[in-house]
Order: C-alpha cells, then sequence, then structure tokens
C-alpha cells in the first residue's frame, strides 16, 4: 500500500486535533468547569460544636450542577447501627447543624456521600467525624508491672461507640512514638514489653474515624518487682523472723521497715530499720530483737538498686505477748476488777451477780472460788489486807472480811449521798467517787459510817489517791476532766484545783507528777499536776476507740478500750506519748488491773488474763 504525502499530512492534523480535544477536556474537568458531576465522595468533612446542644458539619465537593445534586447525610450514635439516610440537603449547601447532647459519654458519628438525580449515580460516603464532648475522654492511667520486663497499661473507658483507642508512647527525653499501638472498641488497658529503670509515658486517646477524644497521660519508671508473701514467726518472746519471697533480678538488696504500735515508720531503732542500712541481695529472712516488754511491730520489705526502690511487699504485723492467757467467765455483768497484793485473788464487782472471787495463782487457769451475793447491782471493790470495800448502785457501801477466802462475809456498812460508782480505800477512810454528790468519805475503823462528800462539780466515776500524797483525784464526767481535792483532814476536805476537759473523763491514775487521765473517744489525756493549785494538759493520745479504764505502771499506761480492747501506751516521754501495742477484743472491757506481768480485764463476759511482761 502507498502513502502519499498528502494523506499523511492529513492523518497528523487528525491526530493533533483529537489530542488536543482531550487535553483541554482533562484541563477543564481539572479546573472544574465542566459540568458533569464528578463521583468522587465529599471531602474535608469536619465537625464542630457551635453552641451547647447543637453542632455543624461543613465539607467540600468541587461540583457546580448543584441543582441536580442532593447530599445525604448518615448519623450513628453511640454502638448503634448506621442511619444512612438521616437527612438529605440541596446541593447548593456544603453545611449541615445538628441537635445532639454535648456534654455525654455517647458518641455522635456521621458521614457524607453525594447523590445525582439527573443522572442516577451516588458516590462512596466521606470518611467518617464524629462528635467526642470532654466526657468521653479516657481517664485514670495507671500501670501494673507484672514482671520486670512487663507492663500492663489500663485506664477507665467512658466512650460508648468509639472505634478504638490510640495509644502513644515516650521513652525518656525521646520523642513520642505516634500510634505506637491501635486498639480495638471498648478496649481497657494492654499489656507491653519493657525494660528496667526507663521512664515510660504512655497517652491514650479514643478515636471515631478522623475524630480523637481528650487524651489521657501518665508516666512511670519500670522498677524492681516488689517481695512478697511477707510472713512474721515468733521463734521466742522476745524475738520476730520476717521472711518474704524475692521476685527481683539483680537487686543489690531489701530493706525493711519497721513501724511500732502507733508510731510512723522507722521512728525507732536498731538502726537496721533506717537508711542506708539493709540486708544483702538474695537474702530473704531477717531476725528482730525485741526490747519492749510489749507491744504491736509492724514489718514491710522493699528491694533496692542504687537509687532505684521496688514498691513495698505486703505490710504484716504481730504481737509480741499482748495475748490472751485465759478467761473466766461470770454470770454477771462485770464492772470493775482488783487483784490482791497477797494470794493472787481477782475480786470482780459482778452487777447484779454479787462479788466473785477467783483463785489466779495460775494464770492460764483460773479458778471461780465463791461469789458473794450482795444487794442491788455491784458497781466496785478495792481491797486492802483482809477487807474488801465494796459499792452497790443503790448508794450501799459494804466492808466484807475475806480472811476466809471462800467465805466471806459482811462485817459493816452505810449509805453514800449519791451513785458509789467507784471506791478507792487510804488510811482508814474510803474514798467515794459518787456521781453527781462527788466524792464521798466514809470511815472504816470500826463499823462503817459516811463523814461527808465534797462536790467536784461534775460526775464523778472514779477516784484515785497517790501513796503518801494527800489528795484525791477524781475523773468528774462530761467534759469534767479532774478535779483536786485536799484530803489531808479527811473531815474537812478542801477543793484544791480543776481542770475541765472536752471529753468523756471515765477514769484517772497518778504517777509522779502526772495525772493519766481515760477520756472516752478522746483517748489519754496526760496532765501535769507538779502545780497542784494549776494542773494543765501536757499531751493526749488518740486510741480511735473509747477509753473507760486506766492503769499506769513504769513508762506504760494500760488502756481497758471498750472499742479497741487492751490498749498500752508509751509514756516514757510525757509530751509524746504512742501507742505500743493493742489487743484487739470482741468484748466490751470496763476495767483494768495490773499485777506482775497480767493484765486482768473485767468485761461483758467476766475476766480476761492477757500478759504484758515477762
Amino acid at each position: 500500500m502507498i502513502i502519499t504525502k498528502k494523506k499523511m499530512n492529513k492523518k497528523l492534523i487528525k491526530f493533533f486535533i483529537s489530542a488536543t480535544i482531550v487535553i483541554v477536556s482533562i484541563y477543564l474537568i481539572s479546573c472544574g468547569k465542566l459540568t458533569s458531576p464528578s463521583k468522587d465522595a465529599p471531602t474535608d468533612l469536619k465537625i464542630e460544636k457551635i453552641e451547647e446542644g447543637r453542632v455543624r458539619l461543613t465539607w467540600i465537593y468541587l461540583d457546580t450542577s448543584d441543582d441536580t445534586i442532593v447530599f445525604v447525610i448518615a448519623k450513628k450514635e453511640g454502638e448503634g447501627a448506621w442511619n444512612e439516610n438521616y437527612k438529605e440537603i440541596s446541593g447548593e449547601s456544603r453545611i449541615f447543624e445538628d441537635n445532639i447532647p454535648t456534654n455525654d459519654s455517647l458518641i455522635y458519628a456521621y458521614k457524607v456521600m453525594v447523590k445525582n438525580i439527573s443522572e442516577d449515580f451516588s458516590s462512596q460516603f466521606s470518611e467518617v467525624v464524629a462528635y467526642l464532648s470532654a466526657q468521653t475522654a479516657p481517664t485514670d492511667l495507671s500501670f501494673v508491672q507484672t514482671s520486670q520486663e512487663r507492663l500492663q497499661i489500663s485506664w477507665s473507658d467512658h466512650c460508648v461507640g468509639e472505634d478504638g483507642y490510640y495509644v502513644d508512647k515516650r521513652i525518656g527525653n525521646e520523642s513520642w512514638t505516634k500510634k505506637y499501638k491501635i486498639l480495638n472498641a471498648n478496649t481497657s488497658s494492654f499489656t507491653d514489653n519493657t525494660t528496667i529503670f526507663d521512664t515510660l509515658f504512655y497517652r491514650v486517646t479514643a478515636f471515631v474515624g478522623e475524630s480523637l477524644s481528650g487524651s489521657v497521660e501518665n508516666s512511670i519508671v519500670t522498677n524492681l518487682m516488689a517481695p512478697s508473701n511477707l510472713t512474721l514467726e515468733k521463734p521466742d518472746y522476745n524475738k520476730i523472723k520476717i521472711s518474704w519471697y524475692d521476685n527481683s533480678d539483680g537487686e543489690e538488696g531489701f530493706y525493711i521497715d519497721k513501724k511500732i504500735g502507733g508510731l510512723d515508720w522507722n521512728e525507732t531503732e536498731p538502726n537496721i530499720f533506717k537508711s542506708p542500712d539493709s540486708v544483702d541481695s538474695n537474702v530473704t529472712s531477717f531476725v528482730d530483737d525485741i526490747t519492749q516488754p510489749c507491744g504491736t511491730f509492724y514489718y514491710r520489705v522493699r528491694a533496692f538498686y542504687n537509687e532505684f526502690y521496688s514498691d513495698y511487699s505486703n505490710e504484716e504485723h504481730t504481737n509480741i505477748r499482748l495475748e490472751l492467757v485465759d478467761s473466766l467467765n461470770t454470770l454477771g455483768d462485770a464492772n470493775e476488777v482488783f487483784v490482791s497484793n497477797s494470794g493472787w485473788y481477782a475480786f470482780v464487782a459482778d452487777g447484779y451477780n454479787g462479788l466473785v472471787v477467783i483463785d489466779c495463782i495460775n494464770p492460764t487457769l483460773p479458778n471461780e472460788i465463791t461469789t458473794m451475793n450482795l444487794p442491788d447491782r455491784t458497781l466496785s471493790v478495792f481491797v486492802q489486807d483482809n477487807l474488801a470495800y465494796v459499792t452497790n448502785h443503790n448508794g450501799g457501801f459494804n466492808l466484807v472480811d475475806i480472811s476466809i477466802i471462800n467465805s466471806p462475809e459482811i462485817v459493816g456498812d452505810c449509805v453514800t449521798q449519791g451513785v458509789p460508782n467507784d471506791v478507792f480505800v487510804y488510811g482508814d477512810h474510803a474514798y467515794v467517787a459518787d456521781g453527781a454528790a462527788g466524792l464521798s468519805i466514809i470511815i472504816t475503823s470500826g463499823p462503817p459510817h459516811f463523814i461527808i462528800n465534797i462536790s467536784t462539780d461534775g460526775d464523778a466515776r472514779k477516784v484515785f489517791i497517790k501513796e503518801n500524797y494527800d489528795y484525791a483525784f477524781v475523773a468528774n464526767g462530761l467534759n469534767g476532766g479532774i478535779a483536786v481535792i485536799d484530803i489531808s483532814d479527811p473531815i474537812n476536805p478542801i477543793s484544791v484545783s480543776s481542770l475541765p476537759i472536752n471529753g468523756l473523763s471515765q477514769d484517772v491514775y497518778v504517777l509522779g507528777n502526772y495525772a493519766y487521765l481515760a477520756n472516752g473517744e478522746n483517748g489519754l489525756e496526760i496532765i501535769d499536776i507538779s502545780d497542784i493549785n494549776n494542773p494543765f494538759p501536757v499531751s493526749n493520745c488518740p486510741t480511735d476507740g473509747f477509753a473507760y479504764s486506766i492503769y499506769a505502771q513504769n513508762h506504760y499506761v494500760y488502756l481497758a478500750d471498750k472499742d479497741k480492747g487492751l490498749v498500752v501506751i508509751d509514756i516514757e516521754d510525757p509530751f509524746s506519748p504512742y501507742i505500743l501495742g493493742t489487743l484487739e477484743m470482741p468484748t466490751e472491757p470496763v476495767s483494768i488491773y495490773i499485777s506482775g506481768s497480767y493484765a486482768f480485764l473485767a468485761d461483758n463476759e467476766g475476766l480476761k488474763i492477757i500478759q504484758v511482761a515477762p
């Protein structure tokens, strides 16, 4: 076939014309000059809150044939299904406003598509955007180091309807690794691999499509694993053995913390319990020598490497002594116990049951000897030599001969002026805390008879007289504190001073230059009485219970606390008393007496015997 030059020129002209038309068409389409709509979805979809309860959607769609298209808006609430025909609006608009709760944990998601009515086609939906209120932000980002190489990251999920969570991570001063983890919806934790002693930062954000919630961020220094399974044993009454499991790898050693009673951690000797002393790596036990006669001792352990410390182990405590030796139930409701200096007999004022006499020569096996019925409710008892001085609720005072211990008998009686809550014998006189009547005085040489009473301006609950010190100290009831009475002349007692104190003053004991007051829910009050005319409070030691009865000896106060049981308080420094130990009791002790190494407590069951010293 022969092609002439003329024919060739015609074909080239046609080709260039066709190419030019294609190029122009492409240019016009790219510039949006043609009226045929693009089949692409709307782009750059955005959502914003414009006012409370109202949001606005905006998007871009480069098409000029607005009269032939509509926009279809789809909506999803929370975890519900998409409503893909939620609204249709004219192609003339690129804005849509909707009323939704804007302070809600429910997420409201949207997407937009375009429909061309004249040409009968629909685009794909746009990207998804959502309104996430401040309530949808995750909170409480926390960590649990499950091993020295594994870390569990957790947070609180407040979203309903999220697509998932982005987790960003940063190590030390490095840059953030964004979207380090992409997690599914309703996820609130994941586990990550770590290396020890790194400072790790995590940031968690909920997402729906292109929309993000607020973020929560926190950091942790990955550390040695804490010791666990700390246990305590008592090889004898003066030692406590602390044992634990070593869960760490590469530690230099372990610090052992100690707390005694109500003190703070490590406010004690020996120095093993203060930095920088420690036990060596891989040692998993330690024996502590106890110097206190009794007490409650707490321990905890942590591993260390240079300046790094693991978390603490579990905390455990145990009592040295302060254990129930034995008990004896009585038939009445015990009000007071008194232990004689000779014979080791406990006398219990046992309410309507009368006076109970108990042989305690063997504290591990108390034995009731006899019960003596007395008029009305027996309130108080005091024993001196072969006589017991007993008071009864009806105002009665009974003098009881106990020389034949299994056959006591009343040898005299009289009546006081009030309710004889307590009796204390000094010389030839019995001093009675006589309720609203104050302090009543009874002569006991010969047939007992009432002499006189003096007001304490309160409700006299208990009375104490220090030997060779002619003053009676009265626990004076509600807000009464103490009252001090000069009894150098028992026939003419004189009120010397008083110290009202907030609380319910129940019992008082005097030792040295201090009066110790069991002050109900206020615990122990220590009062300086060196100037008997001007007593003043020195310190207070709360028991978090209800201090009811008190006994002081050497450097210790022993409280019968109706809520806590037996509480022992160190008073060596009267300005800084602290609880040395506590034996919690299920009963309500109301009276305490210390004899030898034992505390004798009267409670609503009868008599309890507890060892408090070697």
